[in-house]
């Protein structure tokens, strides 16, 4: 009679594998289960964060440890002896059983029973990625450095969503800027892995923002913008749609970062984190010729749209105009900070948002305009080509109508022969 293979019971899997009531080999951050089915992997909010999967080894019996303790004084002794014939090395410190009793009490305080972590080398690695690159992603002047790559990581060992949000964007960074192809698919595998489970614990807690968690919610905040401006794009895109709802799902999580901060804003303007919030003075620089009579075009197109059409939303864009001409000013003071594309989309009225949703023209044109900012931070790894992503997008969507309101930000984004661009 064939006897029944014994196996471990999963008590700790993932939530994927409990649900379809099946083993799960409980591996960070996602189980071989979800990773072969392309499912997203979530564990209980109970589950600590694991830096590796820790395998609890049978402790050995009593005559084991015995024989062990024997081997380890022979060899202790024979290390010792080796030593003291050495005619040019004098001990000094004791005969070689004294040593070898001092050898083998450090045997007897290690614990060979107990759980026996195995270094997650990975993870380490992204956590260096942080904090000696990535965080300056967020930083914007060496009085926030010591924020971003100290203390948010500090913060992160009491929260583990945000521990897994910093690797994530650190694997991202990695996807984006390693030479080697296959690394970059690898990294890029990992990134989606942690901002899962980043997710899903960030979720569990979301309705719950208090003083013990504030900070670590506010800088996973910031860095899910950072992530999500940094995805890659899917290759090939045909639909000029996809890149503006794109574009349309970050400003909404943008936005975001102010809803998280506003309870808690007084505790964290006064805890490690304010650095963050107190924004530096800005010098405007006056706008060029070009960039003004830009501004005073889309008033005057404003102006004539509300004119014509009573449901047209004319105090809306003239904020929004308002907005975009105060965030041109920084970028021609010299401000290339991603503090500008977080807080043109911040400021833009509730409002614009729904019309922009709506796919209303004039909403569109100013998403092109903001393209322009966004290519004043073109050489930041996040942010990359998403200027000229929002440009051909909206040049695409629009028709001889509008388009001469964008002309400006085209040629400032692609340059004098965009159209020719367009057409290829």
């Amino acid at each position: 009679m064939a006897l029944r293979r014994p196996h471990r019971k999963s008590r700790h899997g993932c939530l994927e594998c409990k649900r379809r009531r099946v083993k799960c080999d409980e591996a960070r951050p996602v189980c071989s289960n979800c990773a072969k089915r392309h499912a997203e992997c979530e564990y209980g909010s109970s589950t600590s964060l694991l830096w590796a999967n820790e395998e609890r080894l049978q402790g050995p019996s009593d005559q084991d440890r015995d024989r062990d303790r024997d081997r380890d004084r022979d060899r202790d002794r024979d290390l010792m002896s080796g030593i003291g014939s050495m005619g040019s090395v004098s001990v000094s410190t004791g005969s070689p059983a004294t040593t070898a009793d001092t050898l083998g009490l450090l045997n007897r305080l290690s614990d060979t029973s107990s759980a026996v972590p195995v270094l997650n080398l990975h993870d380490l690695e992204l956590m260096m990625q942080w904090c000696n690159t990535t965080f300056h992603t967020l930083s914007r002047t060496e009085r926030t450095d010591p924020v971003w790559r100290n203390n948010v990581p500090e913060e992160a060992l009491s929260h583990p969503f945000l521990m897994h949000g910093i690797l994530a964007v650190s694997a991202l960074h990695l996807a984006r800027t390693d030479s080697d192809p296959s690394s970059r698919s690898n990294y890029l595998t990992r990134a989606v892995a942690h901002q899962n489970q980043a997710l899903a614990l960030f979720r569990e807690i979301l309705g719950e923002i208090n003083e013990s968690n504030a900070k670590a919610m506010f800088a996973f905040a910031s860095i899910v913008v950072v992530y999500t401006f940094g995805f890659p794009a899917p290759p090939d895109v045909q639909d000029p749609w996809t890149s503006v709802d794109d574009l349309y799902q970050v400003l909404v999580l943008t936005r975001g970062i102010q809803q998280v901060i506003r309870s808690p804003s007084d505790y964290l303007s006064q805890s490690t984190f304010a650095p963050i919030l107190q924004v530096e003075p800005i010098t405007a620089a006056p706008l060029p010729s070009d960039a003004a009579n830009t501004i005073n075009q889309l008033h005057e197109a404003n102006e004539v749209c509300g004119s014509r059409n009573k449901s047209h939303e004319t105090e809306i864009y003239t904020s929004t105009i308002d907005n975009l001409a105060e965030m041109l000013s920084w970028v021609y003071g010299g401000m290339t900070a991603s503090v500008i594309a977080g807080r043109w989309a911040i400021r833009l009225p509730a409002r614009f948002m729904e019309l922009l949703r709506e796919r209303e023209p004039m909403a569109l044109v100013m998403l092109a305009h903001y393209g322009v900012l966004l290519q004043a931070m073109r050489h930041r790894w996040c942010f990359g080509e998403w200027c000229v992503r929002v440009a051909k997008a909206v040049w695409a969507i629009l028709d001889e109508q509008w388009r001469p309101l964008v002309d400006w930000a085209m040629r400032a984004i692609l340059g004098a022969n965009y159209v020719e661009q367009m057409v290829a």
